[in-house]
């Protein structure tokens, strides 16, 4: 009983802490902001405070991350790409700032843009927001999105399952089109992020959060839509699924074992 009681203590504090990581990230990246948007780079911020969750998440939470495939990350660090990982939970916050490019914004749900501090900062920054099912917000970040990599040079990060999906099998929702018809308007290349589950690390509802603990992702090799017609949208879609949940269900096999 005690014993459960005191577990229960520790993950409440742990939790705090780390909502804590996120509140003095999100003010550095504030405050990076005022400063880069004087040079007209706010959305640099996004890379400072990445760099500061980073390094909280790895000192204070004891969470580290494993990247196999960085080399595919080069792509990023000339020429805008178009990021898509998985979704897991609210350790995609941990390991993210590992591979985001210096020129980089984020697309979430609308909902987190009306939070405080973290929200006031991904605005500020110029990260997007999208309302599920309400065509205008859809068509506004489309729009939004055109504009950061055809002009801006940005690259952008997105998460095609649409909601959180913590598979312990490695399993993944159907993805959402809006990325790859992005790439195909663009030309921009797309690079894939295969994240393990990171249900053993973390779960709101058995009260865990394990410190010491590695996150592992795997970065596959970029897709280019250089040649490809509308009509090559569906299997590219169904193609870069299939490519990440193999890579997804590798990760479950060998954590298990």
């Amino acid at each position: 009983m005690l014993s459960s009681l005191f577990g229960t203590l520790l993950f409440y504090i742990q939790i705090l802490l780390f909502f804590q990581c996120i509140l003095v990230a999100s003010a550095v990246g504030l405050v990076s902001c005022l400063l880069l948007s004087l040079v007209h780079r706010r959305t640099a911020a996004n890379w400072v405070a990445a760099q500061a969750m980073r390094v909280l998440s790895k000192h204070i939470l004891g969470i580290s991350v494993e990247v196999d495939g960085a080399e595919n990350l080069l792509r990023a660090t000339n020429s805008p790409c178009i990021l898509i990982a998985n979704h897991q939970s609210l350790l995609d916050v941990v390991w993210l700032p590992w591979i985001l490019p210096r020129r980089a914004v984020v697309v979430a749900n609308m909902f987190i843009s009306h939070l405080p501090v973290l929200g006031w900062f991904m605005r500020a920054s110029g990260c997007l927001f999208v309302k599920e099912g309400d065509c205008n917000s859809i068509k506004a970040l489309f729009d939004n999105s055109l504009q950061y990599l055809e002009h801006e040079q940005t690259s952008i990060v997105m998460f095609p399952e649409g909601r959180r999906n913590p598979s312990v099998t490695g399993s993944l929702l159907e993805f959402k089109k809006g990325a790859f018809y992005l790439s195909y308007c663009t030309h921009t290349p797309i690079i894939p992020v295969a994240v393990q589950c990171t249900h053993p690390l973390y779960s709101w509802g058995d009260c865990r959060l394990q410190r010491n603990s590695i996150i592992h992702i795997r970065v596959l090799p970029p897709i280019s839509t250089q040649n490809l017609t509308e009509e090559d949208m569906p299997a590219l879609i169904a193609n870069t699924r299939e490519e990440i949940q193999k890579a997804c269900i590798s990760q479950a096999q060998q954590n298990s074992l």
